[in-house]
């Protein structure tokens, strides 16, 4: 059956397949009623060969209605005539059930899976309305709905284009080309698709003409030099498990499995490998490429300075060093601010573990707890031994 979102309030039945004609109809139909409420609304361009649709799903930005503010869910409801509505706030994704009205599919030559549709439901659920799940989702601007339209569009593409990212030790999705770079959050080279299909060397003006297949869509995406057939990957460790209604990307999938095949029995793996970058080298290209490798150098710097640090002056080691108790906090805390107050903050402490280690940072400790007069409280053991 269709989409999911009404899962709470009606059952799978009423929620039909769509035939193709019929889909095409019915956004015919709604796209002029949306464009009355926002500038910019689009589908995604649709998987081809896709047999049916489970659902309607309209991008959209740019209110008309003078207020910077959203569009109420009501005002769309009732625009679309929907009977149920299913709304999320902000840049998010709501859904309404429009009713199909009885013979609707008729027309459109589709009479009879109507009619089967409704037979169905009926017997399973007791259910005599049919409906569209219509999902919009509203973009926060143009270059947001540019990415989200290109990224959905064709079925699994972007999702195929992804996984071919990712096995290059990058991140592509909705919001753009990033670096994965833990622990920080990933970072961005691009959040424009027409630079970032110029880097993948994938054509734009291709990807607007379509595809009438999904053979042409895995031929198209395997021309990106960034495809690497001999190190391909979908499972493993950095790859995150797939649904399994995205049958468009396990038959790549299985596409590229059986070119991997070809090479190894050809002969040919080898030579093919010479020719593509490893993971870390494709990194380095793209930060090269995107002008962002000193930037994301001099996070990397950062970040390891302040391991440096949690390594060599810490809490622990001053607690060591200076012999204090677990209760004995406060005197801790002094300690350390002292040091770092002595010679310069954390510069120079990173300066003074260049030069002269742990022990060089160990003898500033001592000595800020001898000038702030700072005593070791005794151990509940030493203190026994005292009292004998």
């Amino acid at each position: 059956m269709g989409g999911s979102a009404f899962s709470a309030s009606l059952p799978a039945s009423a929620l039909p397949r769509i035939p193709p004609a019929v889909y095409y109809a019915v956004k015919a139909r709604l796209t002029p009623r949306l464009e009355t409420l926002y500038s910019v609304v689009s589908t995604p361009h649709e998987a081809p060969e896709k047999a049916d649709h489970g659902d309607l799903d309209f991008l959209v930005c740019e209110p008309l209605n003078g207020a910077m503010g959203e569009v109420p869910h009501d005002a769309v409801q009732t625009l679309l005539v929907a009977r149920y509505v299913v709304p999320m706030p902000g840049n998010r994704t709501s859904s309404y059930a429009v009713c199909i009205t009885p013979g609707e599919w008729g027309p459109l030559g589709h009479a009879s899976e109507e009619k089967e549709a409704r037979r169905q439901a009926m017997e399973t659920d007791n259910q005599q309305e049919l409906y569209y799940q219509v999902d919009v989702h509203v973009c926060s601007d143009k270059a947001e709905w540019e990415r989200i339209q290109f990224f959905n569009g064709y079925g699994d593409l972007g999702m195929i284009m992804g996984l071919i990212a990712r096995n290059k030790g990058l991140a592509l999705g909705s919001k753009g080309l990033k670096v994965p770079h833990v622990p920080r959050t990933p970072f961005e080279l691009s959040v424009s698709m027409d630079e970032i299909m110029q880097y993948m060397g994938l054509s734009m003006e291709r990807w607007k003409a379509g595809f009438r297949t999904k053979q042409e869509v895995f031929e198209w995406v395997a021309t990106s030099p960034l495809f690497d057939p001999v190190r391909f990957q979908a499972e493993g460790q950095g790859f995150k498990k797939v649904k399994p209604e995205r049958k468009m990307y396990a038959q790549f999938v299985q596409w590229v499995r059986e070119q991997q095949k070809h090479l190894v029995e050809s002969g040919s793996a080898e030579g093919a490998l010479r020719h593509t970058m490893d993971q870390e080298e494709q990194v380095q290209h793209a930060l090269k490429y995107f002008g962002k490798k000193e930037e994301f150098d001099a996070l990397n710097r950062e970040d390891a300075e302040k391991a440096r640090l949690r390594e060599g002056f810490n809490g622990t080691k001053v607690r060591a060093w200076t012999e204090l108790t677990g209760g004995q906090w406060k005197e801790l805390k002094l300690i350390m601010d002292e040091v770092r107050g002595r010679v310069g903050g954390e510069p120079g402490i990173l300066k003074i573990l260049d030069e002269r280690g742990e022990e060089g940072i160990k003898e500033y400790v001592l000595q800020a707890k001898e000038k702030l007069g700072v005593q070791s409280a005794a151990l509940p053991e030493q203190k026994e031994a005292a009292e004998a």
